[in-house]
């Protein structure tokens, strides 16, 4: 009887301690995302949840390691270790930030979509560059991560 309780118990203390992490990485990265929106036209909505997503809210490995919160792939050369990784390095997560946005500049799709403020319809298009595996999943987990957060 002891054990489901404990069970249940953790499980919402994990979900609670998820939840309240989201906001602290969107408040924290917000500037940042509004600042480059202005600069390269992507929805900073977009920017935001497409970081949190893969960088788990800046806690994954990449991130915290190679200042990657956006899985960009390329050559690591990380300065400082001999930390193996297909993943690219940048000195900071602000460059990395721009980076992704330098490299969403760079797709075909993007003077099309320069007037857009349809943060699914973005998605979609970054998605269909091959930019995830699974396009439709990662298109729906990032939207629900804007619709969530209410980016």
């Amino acid at each position: 009887m002891l054990k489901p309780f404990l069970l249940t118990t953790l499980l919402l203390c994990m979900a609670c301690s998820a939840a309240a992490q989201s906001p602290s990485y969107f408040k924290k990265f917000k500037p940042l995302a509004d600042s480059l929106s202005g600069i390269y036209h992507i929805p900073s909505s977009v920017i935001l949840a497409v970081a949190y997503i893969e960088s788990g809210g800046g806690t994954s490995g990449v991130a915290k390691n190679l200042n990657n919160h956006f899985g960009i792939v390329g050559d690591c050369q990380y300065p400082l270790t001999h930390y193996k990784s297909r993943y690219r390095y940048f000195p900071s997560t602000r460059e990395s930030y721009l980076g992704f946005c330098k490299l969403i500049a760079s797709k075909k799709f993007y003077s099309t979509m320069v007037s857009s403020k349809d943060p699914k319809l973005w998605l979609r298009k970054i998605a269909a560059t091959g930019y995830a595996a699974d396009a439709n999943q990662w298109t729906e987990t990032v939207y629900g991560v804007i619709l969530k957060n209410g980016l």
